[in-house]
């Protein structure tokens, strides 16, 4: 323990989450690969011995394998946050820091990934959970209603306890990205497919057994609901099987891109900006899934 409160790489591990903390050792341990350290646990390298100019190789090496310019970021960022705590620790000067910091990731941008999920789809989705007669057609459906219906992230679902949610009010305290604290809103047919779910499972409860804390039930085979709480594996599952039922291949993000996206068509992107909880509008606005032919529909429009 002691060694670790001298490590960049391990205190900077410590400030993230635990999902970010899999995500950054990942593309560290890839960063440290092309660096030349195949061989070395990432705990062991010496970060705070490198120079700018590894960093721009790196940069230019996943360039050259057709990294995306965010992925080129994340790199980049992963080593700037070592190098930050190298700062902290007194092992690199803050002039060093500055010159790692001068490094700028790849430039550029690509089109948005993922679709934008019409509600004659979510219908649709809604449909193929109301014809599954086992638990998880009622489980599944309230997890796409409030996917969808409050465009939270699949980590925030997952999290969710019955202590966070006001029935009366409809609103959600949930505990986002970054650790802050949000309140997002559901509409009513979202609430009442939750509540449809909720009544189900408290109504297979062993008399005199309390309620889960927690929304979701991981469901076993047999149709067995487990006490234990649902992870953000299954999320993606029912994401995945619901939209092979239906014919189309969906992403737990999906939903939190078709929220934002229709927030935007009915509102205005400030307004979406507010219920994404993004602290940068530009943020809002590349989650904007529109297709082509509205876009041409709008400039159609403009008569000369």
């Amino acid at each position: 323990m002691p060694g670790s409160l001298q490590n960049p790489l391990l205190q900077y591990l410590a400030r993230l989450a635990p999902s970010s903390q899999l995500t950054m050792k990942y593309v560290l341990q890839d960063a440290a690969d092309r660096l030349g350290f195949e061989d070395a646990d990432i705990a062991d390298i010496p970060w705070h011995l490198l120079e700018p100019g590894y960093i721009t190789s790196l940069v230019a090496a996943l360039r050259a394998d057709g990294y995306a310019p965010n992925t080129s970021s994340l790199y980049v960022n992963a080593i700037r946050g070592v190098m930050n705590e190298a700062w902290r620790l007194g092992l690199i000067s803050q002039d060093q820091l500055m010159r790692i910091r001068s490094v700028k990731p790849g430039q550029g941008t690509r089109l948005p990934s993922g679709r934008n999920l019409k509600r004659t789809l979510i219908r649709e989705l809604m449909a193929v959970c109301a014809a599954d007669p086992r638990p998880q057609g009622l489980r599944d459906a309230a997890v796409i209603a409030l996917l969808y219906g409050t465009g939270m992230r699949k980590s925030e679902s997952v999290n969710l306890d019955l202590a966070q949610i006001d029935f009366a009010e409809r609103s959600l305290h949930v505990l986002g990205k970054g650790n802050k604290q949000l309140i997002k809103y559901a509409p009513t047919w979202a609430f009442d497919t939750l509540n449809a779910w909720l009544a189900f499972r408290r109504a297979q409860l062993p008399e005199g057994q309390g309620d889960d804390s927690f929304l979701f039930n991981r469901i076993r085979r047999g149709s067995h609901i487990t006490r234990e709480r649902i992870t953000k594996h299954a999320i993606y599952y029912i994401a995945r099987q619901r939209g092979q039922q239906v014919g189309v291949k969906i992403m737990p993000h999906d939903f939190r891109r078709s929220f934002i996206t229709r927030v935007i068509e009915e509102h205005d992107l400030s307004i979406a900006q507010k219920l994404a909880h993004h602290s940068n509008i530009q943020t809002t606005a590349n989650y904007d899934m529109r297709d082509d032919n509205e876009r041409r529909r709008a400039v159609d429009r403009f008569d000369c």
